[in-house]
């Protein structure tokens, strides 16, 4: 957002993050690129600034929508797996050992096995998080 709109400074947070909100809240509504691309060209009138070509704003709003419905799909397949551990009563169970068990071969899950216990040997002092272990 910060390089889309070019503002850069500390006190422009809170008018990148109000937006930011904006454009992840119009992706959970289900709006498309093209209703981003009309919000944020919206925008840029208002403020007055920068001067955008309509091509420069539509690949923006396409990466935006990209961006946050991975991050919708992230947060709702994260949910659904902590409601099925605390329904079996785990909770150990990250979202990339679950997803490994289902979609890899019994091969590549050994394989994944062996490398997420080689991550975990090579750090024994600090805490592997293993979510960027998956």
């Amino acid at each position: 957002m910060a390089h889309y709109f070019e503002r850069f400074d500390i006190a422009a947070e809170p008018f990148l993050d109000e937006h930011a909100t904006f454009v992840y809240g119009m992706v959970a509504a289900d709006s498309t690129d093209v209703q981003l691309a009309m919000y944020l060209r919206g925008v840029v009138r208002s403020v007055g600034f920068p001067n955008r070509q309509p091509l420069g704003t539509r690949l923006f709003a396409i990466s935006m929508w990209h961006i946050a419905k991975v991050a919708l799909v992230r947060d709702a397949a994260n949910r659904a797996l902590h409601q099925r551990a605390g329904a079996i009563g785990q909770s150990s169970e990250t979202l990339g050992s679950w997803l490994a068990e289902r979609l890899m071969t019994p091969e590549e899950l050994l394989v994944y096995q062996q490398r997420i216990d080689e991550l975990r040997e090579g750090d024994a002092d600090a805490e592997v998080d293993s979510a960027y272990a998956d």
